[in-house]
Formats: C-alpha cells, sequence, structure tokens
C-alpha cells in the first residue's frame, strides 16, 4: 500500500517538472519516473484548474471509483492521489506503483505469438467479463478496458489508468473529460456534445468494450486480424459468463475488423495523441 503524508508527496515531487518525461502520450496528464529510495513510482501531473470544487469531487470520486473497481475483481495498483495549488488553480497529482516496459500490454501484442496473444486477449475479455457481472446494477460507472491501460505483472493483469475517474454516468463523464483536458477548448468548439459519445460509449456499454480490445489488436497487427477476429468470437460464443443477447450484441460487430470512431481520430490529432502506453517505467523492486 502506497502511504505517504502530503509532505512526502511533495518531497517526491520536487524536481520532477525538470526532468524528462516518462512518455509525452498521456492523454490528461504529464507522466514521471521518480524514486523513494529503490522503489519506482510513476507520477501523474494533470492540468490545473482553477474550480477547486470540480478538483475536490475528482479526488473523491477517484478513491470510491477504484474501491467500485476492486470489489468487482479488477486489480488495480497500489494508488494516491490529491491535490495541490499552483498559483491561482488546484492541480490534481496521481503517484502509483510502476510496471516494466515489458510488462506493458501495448507493448506485448505486437511482438507476441499468436498462442500468447490469444491468451493476453482472453485475459483482458475474462476481466471484462467479470466487470460486467460483478459491478453494482445501482450504480452508474464506466470501465475502459483498453491495451494500453493493463500491465500483466506475476502473471496477473493489472488495470492502471484511474483517470478520469467513472463513478458517473455518461453524460457526466462527458463534462468530465471536456473539463480536464487540455485540448478541452477546441474540442468543444469542433465537436457538437452528442458526438463526444462516440468516443466514450467504449466504456459504458459491454460490446463495444470486448470490439475494443479486438480493434485495436487488428489494428497492431492487420496482417493477423483474421486470426484475431476468429479467436475474439471464438470466445464470445464458448462464453458461460455473456447471456445470448449479449453475445449477439457483440459478435454482430465482430464480423470485420472493428474501426476507430472518426471523431476519436478527430480527437486524437487535436492532443496529438497516437494511442500507445501512457507509461514505460520499471516496475519497483
Amino acid at each position: 500500500m502506497i502511504s505517504f503524508t502530503q509532505e512526502e508527496a511533495e518531497e517526491l515531487l520536487s524536481g520532477i517538472e525538470s526532468e524528462k518525461l516518462s512518455s509525452d502520450l498521456g492523454y490528461f496528464s504529464k507522466p514521471f519516473r521518480a524514486y523513494r529510495g529503490d522503489k519506482a513510482f510513476i507520477i501523474k501531473l494533470y492540468l490545473p484548474v482553477k474550480n477547486s470544487s470540480l478538483v475536490a469531487s475528482i479526488v473523491r470520486n477517484h478513491g470510491q471509483y477504484i474501491s467500485e473497481l476492486r470489489s468487482s475483481g479488477v486489480k488495480i495498483p497500489d494508488t494516491f492521489i490529491f491535490c495541490r495549488p499552483r498559483g491561482k488553480k488546484h492541480q490534481i497529482v496521481i503517484i502509483q506503483d510502476s510496471f516494466r516496459d515489458d510488462e506493458l500490454l501495448r507493448n506485448r501484442v505486437p511482438e507476441a505469438g499468436m498462442d500468447e496473444l490469444k491468451r493476453l486477449c482472453y485475459l483482458v475479455f475474462d476481466d471484462i467479463s467479470k466487470f460486467w457481472r460483478s459491478r453494482k446494477k445501482s450504480v452508474e460507472i464506466g470501465f475502459h478496458p483498453t491495451l494500453r491501460n493493463y500491465a500483466l505483472h506475476e502473471g496477473d493483469l493489472h488495470y492502471f489508468d484511474t483517470f478520469p475517474p467513472m463513478l458517473m454516468n455518461q453524460r457526466d463523464l462527458n463534462a468530465l473529460v471536456l473539463a480536464m483536458s487540455p485540448y478541452g477548448g477546441p474540442i468543444r468548439k469542433l465537436v457538437p456534445p452528442r458526438l463526444i459519445n462516440k468516443v466514450t460509449d467504449e466504456y459504458y456499454h459491454l460490446d463495444k468494450m470486448f470490439t475494443g480490445i479486438t480493434g485495436s489488436c487488428c489494428r497492431l497487427r492487420p496482417g493477423d486480424a483474421g486470426k484475431i477476429l476468429q479467436f475474439s468470437r471464438d470466445y464470445v460464443i464458448r462464453s458461460a459468463a455473456l447471456t445470448e443477447q449479449e453475445k449477439e450484441s457483440i459478435l454482430a460487430l465482430l464480423k470485420k475488423p472493428p474501426e476507430l470512431p472518426r471523431i476519436w481520430i478527430l480527437i486524437r490529432k487535436l492532443s496529438g495523441n497516437v494511442g500507445k502506453p501512457n507509461i514505460n517505467t520499471p516496475i519497483s523492486s
């Protein structure tokens, strides 16, 4: 369990802004690698905003969101969140246990043999099914099981991208995405609010969660798309965790390689984000 006082966290943060980014591909945050003794952490710095009430609500939601995900069986690395003043604004900071570069699924998938690729996909499919079946039906919650949000550590999947916290309905999440994105201004001007759903549907709909994984694998390995589609369909057909209606909905989207929504491609271009892993750093010893 990560345990920091505010002072200890600030000490860990001191000077990292002048160091090399662990990755420049985070959509919401700038991730850095930092050490406390010989233990490595990822530090994610988010866009400072003026609205202190918004920041406080995000911090509360984040803790509750992690609890809900863990209660549904999703493994999440130790994570610490707090906010700090930045001039007249407030900045959210997340400190999290880190993973080796070769443990990130986004890095493993392009080079994996077909049997290993199938195993990795089935692990994520299992995680999706487990979340969907175990989540509290009375709780509005989103979940984004994409390749770049997972690492495989000591044989277990770990879901490490907990921002933005999604313990809310889709409409409220869309508003939060725009409020906390460095690119929220131009996106608001160019993209009608209803089209943001094309991006966040994958966080709230079971069939889109499945096809998001299959589509990512097909784009990373277009020469193997036929095999990827086939073993994805096989999983769905044989799954005891899916209802017949759910299977029908997913299979209807797996007749050809799933494509990214055009609006998401536009947002990626606006933000300069190309969809690679958010972090590349060794796991702590």
